[in-house]
């Protein structure tokens, strides 16, 4: 009798198993990954003449901008198709936080947060040197064009923004090009993300750059966040940082415009998002 009842117990159990949870009629419709939008976003291409090719712009505006009429900082941001939801989330973050007012987020990408078929040219774009073993390398001099010349302008004349708050962040590649462009374009930004700069190629540069600063440079009223990770290695990332942060000092920049900040533990994967919190905490304190 016992071996009867457990084996009705099974096939009570199998059947239900096999049961769908949801009926035909009740199944939850499932979107597709591109129909997925975050809030107060847009997406926008602009065609760059200087280049000569097309970039996506994804913009995070503030939750109230339509009802306000309000200039908002700006934060561009490099590598846009991987850092552009890390900073739509990091933001809200610093926000419930008090640590952050509203700003305007643009991410700078070249569409592969979209589609898989997009190439990802950051190696052309944010590399000074021609390096060898990468033919497309050491466009930063038109890029940097690019931003002062036609995305910013762009995005000046599209949005409400301030551009006495005008923020750029950068990680790796992106990092050497945000050194490029402070070294050669001051007053371009006032708030500077470096995050784990790639400064091995081009710190020589850096440094002759800084041997003959321009007044704007020495004069800067800008704030700098520059940062490695613990366990990257000491001859790419530590020690040309700290060569550049201490050239950075001898023209007159101070503790209260620079901070370096080793992140315990880190290596060049962990980090992009603790430089990326922690340089905006920085910069807007």
């Amino acid at each position: 009798m016992k071996k009867k009842y457990f084996v009705l117990l099974i096939c009570i159990i199998l059947i239900n198993l096999s049961t769908p949870i949801f009926s035909q009629q009740e199944a939850v419709e499932i979107k597709k990954h591109s129909d997925i939008i975050p809030n107060y976003t847009e997406l926008r291409t602009i065609h760059s003449k200087i280049i000569d090719d097309d970039y996506y712009l994804y913009i995070k505006l503030p939750k109230d901008y339509e009802e306000t009429d309000s200039a908002y900082p700006v934060i561009y941001l490099l590598d846009g198709d991987i850092a552009f939801t890390m900073a739509w989330s990091s933001v809200r973050y610093l926000q419930y936080g008090k640590e952050l007012p509203d700003v305007i987020i643009v991410g700078i990408g070249y569409g592969s947060l979209l589609s898989s078929d997009e190439e990802n040219m950051r190696e052309r774009d944010y590399t000074i040197s021609k390096l060898s073993n990468r033919s497309e390398s050491g466009g930063g001099e038109n890029f940097l064009k690019f931003l002062k010349s036609e995305l910013i302008p762009y995005v000046d004349s599209e949005y409400r923004t301030n551009p006495k708050k005008r923020i750029i962040n950068g990680y790796s590649f992106g990092g050497l090009f945000v050194m490029y462009t402070l070294v050669n374009e001051p007053e371009l930004f006032r708030g500077w993300i470096a995050g784990s700069p790639y400064l091995s190629f081009d710190n020589e540069y850096l440094l002759e750059q800084m041997n003959h600063p321009s007044d704007q440079l020495k004069n800067s009223n800008s704030k700098l966040f520059i940062s490695f990770g613990e366990l990257e290695d000491e001859d790419l990332y530590a020690k040309p940082i700290t060569e550049i942060v201490a050239k950075l000092n001898e023209l007159n920049f101070d503790k209260t415009q620079i901070r370096k900040r080793v992140f315990e533990g880190g290596t060049h994967f962990t980090c992009p998002s603790e430089a990326m919190v922690y340089g905006l905490k920085f910069l807007f304190e």
